[in-house]
């Protein structure tokens, strides 16, 4: 499997874009690791180390996200919002199988596809539409993000 940013998953607001870059890069840098040829302890560190991640980074994401909502009055969202809990949803439940069993082929493998599959659905989808929504709404006027 494979993840890599390019630009068709550009919401053209710099904030959202850089955070969704840094996403794929965690993700990307998981998966060009040979975890088979891992020792079962390193192969646990570095599912690990990208759990504490997308735990931390992707909430922090997500409350920008939806920052941008609430203050823009965006109509959409509620149901926005509902797809990030869905996500920590699945994520808390990745978290426990790893706590549980450690970092078998099953958790890597759904880690990686939850991530990937996801994310880039969306961003496709719902970023995309709430950023054409935040530009079209006059939005960027007022405030100090960057539209690229």
């Amino acid at each position: 499997m494979e993840i890599q940013w390019h630009e068709g998953l550009a919401t053209g607001v710099d904030t959202i874009d850089k955070q969704h870059k840094e996403i794929f890069e965690r993700i990307a840098a998981l998966i060009s690791v040979d975890l088979e040829t891992l020792e079962s302890e390193q192969r646990d560190a570095a599912l690990h180390k990208l759990l504490r991640f997308l735990g931390g980074y992707v909430i922090d994401h997500f409350k920008a996200e939806e920052e941008f909502m609430t203050r823009s009055h965006y109509p959409e969202y509620d149901q926005h919002k509902k797809e990030h809990m869905e996500f920590l949803k699945s994520y808390s439940s990745l978290v426990r199988m790893f706590e549980k069993e450690g970092a078998t082929d099953l958790i890597v493998t759904a880690t990686q596809n939850q991530a990937v599959d996801w994310l880039i659905k969306h961003i496709k989808g719902t970023d995309q539409k709430v950023t054409a929504f935040l530009k079209e709404s006059g939005y960027f006027t007022k405030a100090k993000d960057k539209v690229h």
